[in-house]
């Protein structure tokens, strides 16, 4: 058995060492090189870590016939840190997956009620007491930023206060913090007068050498009081007040002095309606009872005057006449004319006052919008109201009310501009950016302002904040429109001013808007009632009690039919003045008189013919004449004094005198009524500046008028 297994086992051994031996291959095939199978592992570091990613080495296996094949070389990979590691993942990480987006900067809108601006008012008023400069200032600042967030243009209840304090600091010798004050309070209100006129009594005080200021000042004061319908309307009253007192002062004068002037012919003529017997004491007193019945029984001023034109219309000349008749048939109108004035220069205590108050925000108004909003849910308010309304709710932060009143106002007026600028701004802050920027891309293809521009400029950038960049050229929308709208107005921030991403947006003040238009405020500072008093006063006073519809007229009516009259003189024979000694020359009492003789019999048989009256007589006469000439130029000399140009009238000059005359007595009213007669809601024009054009009127006219008079007389 052992050889058995023998045997096989040499028998299995020969065909395997036979196959190790021997290759089948193709013969004619031409011999093939040996290739090595390679792979890649990775490399580890002397401390057991592999190496970076990629970082790999080649290693060769032997070959099947132990032949051993040297590997290619290899340049292995520099070794990298963890945080180099930790930053390439990152990277990686970031390329895989987009940025989050960034979110916009929130819109804050502020609510504002009276109480916090009466917190913030209460708050600097303590700082200005407790003298601390620091605190004073920082609160100071708040009240301003306050006025900006509100969207007020004129704070004047604070403005008047911060003017007391600066008067205060003045008066206890603090010019600095006085000016500063001042400055602040112009800030505040730059609409109120009183602020630039105190800032340039400051200026003046505090240094007289700088000129620039105070004057720049002074002038933007009288800017303000000629451009504000509640200085201008008070001024204008005043004046045509003044205007309206000279004008019937210098009518009664004239008229009085015609008659002192002519009066006596008139009585002369008078006595001759009753019999000789009667002396002419007693028909002139007659006479003088007769015309001052209309005085007596209160008939007013037009028919006393109308008598007195009456009486001696015939011994006027034509100019006294035709001056008589204008100035008292225009007494109709006077009435017609205050009543206008104070139909259309009122303000004060009408609805456009408390429009203003309204729209303007200043503190404790709250009382006077619940009284317009209960007003508004009755349907009893127009555009104005709503749009005041909805205005101030939006400057107040309640956007859904300040929506709710824009929109009913819009649908009354949809292309007015200041209500739809407010209702883009509503919806800016509501976060309708689309309806926002639609009103304002409309209203710069119709009507494009430097407002409506730069509130454009902003939807854009906000969009861009909130939707990023994915519309192509909002960017440039909106700094093309910030552009535009500071070529129209200068004043605006600039476009490096603007940070696109702010931490937080105050959205207030972001919008600007504009008040109500100036007309339509104007329209409801009408007070008709008032208007129809004062003209049913006036009427009683000037006219008489006469219906209304003759008033206006009936002066103008009678003051022709006189002057008519007056032309009949020299038919029905009335008495003439004598050229020489002033006499009256009437056929009724000097029938030896001739027709149309300018002089009197005694002077015509003394100067015009020779030897017919004895040399005594002659010499009486003389003196007689020189006496009246001088009675006249002194009576024209002392009138001309009392009262400049009635001298004139007295001499014969009327239209010169009257005119002397009124500029006279208009700025001794001016004077008198310097306070003036409708007061302003505060301080006006200041009395020094009101009262320089009529001292230099006085000082031109009185003069003047003397030395005209005097040249008159030589």
């Amino acid at each position: 058995m052992r050889n058995l297994a023998c045997f096989l086992a040499f028998a299995w051994l020969i065909p395997t060492a036979a196959f190790a031996q021997v290759d089948l291959v193709d013969p004619d095939a031409a011999p093939a090189k040996q290739k090595a199978r390679v792979r890649q592992e990775p490399v580890e570091d002397g401390l057991g870590e592999p190496d970076a990613p990629g970082s790999t080495e080649t290693v060769a296996d032997d070959p099947e016939d132990g032949t051993l094949v040297a590997p290619p070389t290899v340049k292995k990979a520099p070794k990298k840190t963890a945080k180099e590691l930790l930053k390439e993942q990152q990277e990686q990480q970031l390329k895989a997956e987009p940025p989050p987006k960034k979110e916009p900067p929130p819109m804050v809108v502020k609510t504002i009620s009276d109480s916090d601006l009466n917190a913030v008012w209460l708050k600097w008023r303590q700082a200005n007491a407790s003298r601390n400069a620091q605190a004073e200032q920082a609160a100071r600042k708040e009240l301003l930023a306050m006025r900006s967030l509100i969207g007020s243009s004129n704070m004047e209840l604070w403005a008047v206060g911060m003017l007391r304090a600066a008067q205060a600091w003045e008066a206890a010798g603090d010019s600095g913090a006085a000016v500063e004050i001042a400055v602040s309070a112009a800030e505040l209100a730059p609409e109120l007068p009183a602020t630039w006129f105190l800032l340039a009594r400051l200026y003046f005080s505090s240094d007289p050498s700088g000129i620039p200021r105070y004057v720049m000042s002074l002038q933007k004061g009288l800017v303000t009081s000629l451009s504000d319908s509640r200085y201008l309307r008070p001024l204008i009253a005043d004046f045509v007040t003044s205007a309206l007192l000279a004008y019937l002062a210098t009518l009664i004068v004239v008229m009085l002095v015609l008659l002192l002037r002519r009066g006596y012919y008139f009585l002369y003529d008078f006595h001759f309606f009753f019999p000789r017997a009667a002396a002419r004491w007693q028909t002139s007193a007659l006479a003088i009872l007769l015309l001052s019945l209309p005085i007596v029984f209160r008939m007013g001023v037009a028919p006393s005057l109308l008598a007195f034109f009456a009486a001696i219309t015939m011994y006027l000349s034509v100019r006294e006449r035709v001056l008589a008749a204008v100035l008292i048939g225009s007494l109709g109108l006077v009435p017609l004319i205050g009543g206008f004035v104070v139909e259309h220069t009122a303000f004060a205590e009408t609805v456009a006052e408390d429009l203003y108050r309204i729209e303007r925000g200043g503190p404790n108004v709250e009382p006077l919008v619940q009284r317009y909003e209960k007003l508004a849910a009755e349907d009893k308010v127009g555009f104005a109201e709503r749009f005041v309304l909805g205005h101030f709710h939006l400057n107040r932060g309640h956007l859904e009310q300040a929506v709710s009143h824009l929109k009913l106002a819009l649908a009354l007026r949809p292309e007015d501009v200041p209500g739809r600028l407010a209702l883009a701004k509503a919806f800016f802050l509501q976060g309708d950016l689309e309806n926002s920027r639609s009103i304002l891309e409309a209203l710069k293809a119709t009507s494009p302002s430097a407002v409506s521009l730069l509130d454009l400029s902003r939807v854009y950038q906000r969009r861009v904040q909130v939707y990023g960049d994915s519309n192509a050229g909002e960017i440039d929308k909106a700094n093309s429109n910030l552009m535009e709208a500071r070529q129209l107005d200068p004043s605006l921030p600039s476009i490096s001013s603007e940070d696109p991403f702010p931490k937080e947006i105050i959205g207030n003040d972001r919008l600007k808007t504009l008040p109500l238009a100036p007309v339509d405020l104007l329209a409801l500072a009408r007070s008709e009632v008032a208007a129809a008093r004062v003209r049913s006063q006036l009427s009683q006073m000037l006219v008489g009690d006469v219906p209304s519809w003759v008033a206006a007229f009936y002066p103008a009516l009678v003051a022709g039919l006189l002057l008519a009259f007056g032309f009949l003189g020299k038919s029905l024979e009335a008495a003439k003045v004598c050229n020489r000694c002033g006499r009256p020359v009437s056929r009724r009492g000097d029938p030896d008189v001739s027709a149309g003789s300018p002089m009197c019999t005694q002077c015509v048989n003394v100067f015009a013919k020779k030897n017919v009256v004895a040399p005594s007589v002659k010499v009486r006469k003389q003196l007689e004449v020189a006496r009246y000439e001088s009675q006249m130029e002194r009576a024209s000399t002392l009138l001309g004094v009392l009262w400049s140009g009635m001298g004139h009238v007295f001499s014969g000059a009327p239209v010169r005198g009257a005119v002397y005359g009124y500029l006279f007595v208009l700025a001794i009213i001016g004077v008198v009524l310097r306070a003036g007669v409708v007061r302003p809601p505060f301080e006006g024009i200041p009395m020094g500046v009101r009262l320089v054009p009529l001292v230099v009127i006085f000082l031109i006219v009185y003069p003047m008028s003397l030395l005209r008079l005097r040249r008159s007389r030589s």
